[in-house]
């Protein structure tokens, strides 16, 4: 099971902080078999060359139709398949788009979703700017791999008591977006327990990324025990499953020993022949490859 895992780009922050590049990073660790690929949002992705082809992006779409911009996503890895890209040249932006076509050339033989932080728990405040930025976010999972798109939320803002109608009623809405784009979209246990948030993601009809490192409390007391979140779910219910370890001095830079009992996650996702990809999302450090290698063979060994 953990011969496939994957990891979330967060893991290279200090990384690309000290200059190095995602797409460089990306290929790495692609030939170290690392091929399913979460791609993070944060200051760490934004102020890289990546994040600046992003937001170049994100203003062209602009100039785009909702149709015309899937055509051109799906013109992007058609090329890059038949090593030609006459079509993406006779578009607005084609400098842009090649650009594009070279990253996707890189990333052929990986599988991209995107992330971000979203509050989907509370009730927007400018609904139309709420719904423009979950636009662009499908978007731009779409571009990253349209034949298994994928988006994912994670609230780190939402605190208190949860309006959970106002949650459901969000990720219904989200769903709805873009109904021409196949995509998988899903949220994240994070500051709630995972067992309300599974609840609202079956309420609202959308995936469910599981870390059960998030349910674990800096002194290892949990949100909601494990166990309770185990006799709720369906595999069915989740997409992907995250993996780093957390003790007293908080998460770690590798997996080994601590607060998470993986042996128990892979009998769960085992016994319940769970099909979706399982991420590695350790404490960024400058050797994150050298992390990750040692955190499969760990979790090899479970």
């Amino acid at each position: 099971m953990f011969e496939r895992l994957g990891i979330v780009t967060n893991i290279w922050a200090k990384e690309m902080e000290n200059g190095a590049r995602f797409d460089d990073l990306m290929v790495e660790f692609g030939a170290n078999g690392f091929k399913d690929m979460e791609v993070r949002e944060g200051d760490y992705l934004r102020n890289s060359e990546f994040g600046n082809l992003i937001q170049k992006l994100e203003e062209a779409m602009l100039d785009f139709t909702d149709a015309e911009f899937k055509i051109i996503c799906d013109a992007v890895w058609d090329s890059t398949a038949a090593n030609e890209s006459s079509d993406l040249n006779k578009t607005k932006h084609a400098a842009l788009f090649k650009e594009i076509a070279e990253f996707v050339r890189k990333a052929a033989e990986l599988t991209l979703s995107y992330a971000m932080s979203h509050p989907w728990l509370s009730t927007p405040v400018d609904s139309e700017t709420d719904t423009q930025k979950i636009v662009i976010a499908k978007k731009l999972a779409y571009l990253l791999c349209p034949s298994r798109a994928r988006l994912r939320l994670v609230d780190l803002d939402t605190e208190g008591e949860i309006d959970e109608n106002a949650a459901i009623a969000n990720l219904k809405r989200y769903a709805s977006l873009l109904p021409d784009y196949p995509m998988i979209f899903a949220v994240e246990n994070a500051r709630q327990s995972a067992t309300l948030t599974l609840k609202l993601a079956v309420a609202g009809g959308v995936k469910l990324t599981y870390d059960e490192t998030n349910t674990y409390r800096a002194d290892g007391t949990t949100l909601n025990p494990p166990e309770e979140f185990w006799g709720n779910v369906k595999m069915d219910n989740l997409t992907s499953v995250h993996f780093k370890q957390k003790t007293e001095a908080g998460v770690l830079s590798e997996v080994g020993d601590g607060y998470v009992d993986f042996k128990a996650i892979k009998q769960h996702l085992q016994s319940g022949d769970y099909t979706g990809d399982l991420l590695l999302e350790n404490a960024p450090t400058t050797h994150s490859l050298v992390n990750a290698l040692k955190s499969r063979d760990y979790l090899l060994g479970c």
